[in-house]
């Protein structure tokens, strides 16, 4: 069965993928986090994130310009994740204004914290959508393909890291 036939966040196999990558590594996150500082500086956005999209929440083992409280915890509940549409659907997910977006007018991401525009991609280790590289900022913006292909290089580089990382 595909990952697009069923609800990807509970894939045995997606766990098993996560489950064999130490997402705690020292040196792997040093190296997530100067991926999602480029890309965030190449698309011209505040913050950059190499999100994992788990059963109940989501974690940012990679990240660039996160502050307060979202630096400290390092992910978010699942019910306030971006990421998950990407890694759920398999395709790009962009939300160009936030406020008018339906899925995410009552996000607190959006009503708390501010954050207007995101952009992420699926990262796909081994066959399985694991997360998503993304940027995002409190301004409304439209992305373009050129911003779109710039965050599938930076998660392929993920992706290829990761497999560097993983277990077997």
């Amino acid at each position: 069965m595909h990952p697009r036939d069923q609800d990807s966040t509970v894939m045995p196999h997606r766990f098993a993928v996560l489950a064999g990558i130490d997402l705690d590594d020292p040196e792997l996150r040093r190296r997530l986090d100067a991926i999602a500082e480029r890309t965030a500086h190449r698309l011209g956005q505040p913050i950059g994130l190499v999100s994992m999209v788990l059963n109940t929440a989501q974690v940012f083992p990679g990240s660039y310009g996160l502050q307060g409280w979202l630096a400290e915890m390092a992910g978010t509940p699942i019910e306030w994740s971006f990421c998950v549409n990407a890694v759920t659907s398999g395709a790009p997910y962009v939300v160009p204004d936030a406020t008018e977006d339906v899925k995410q007018a009552g996000n607190p991401l959006v009503t708390v914290d501010g954050v207007r525009s995101y952009a992420g991609v699926p990262i796909v280790v081994d066959g399985a959508i694991l997360g998503a590289h993304c940027v995002l900022g409190p301004d409304p913006r439209a992305f373009t393909e050129a911003d779109l292909a710039e965050l599938r290089r930076g998660a392929d580089e993920i992706s290829a890291l990761l497999e560097e990382y993983r277990s077997r």
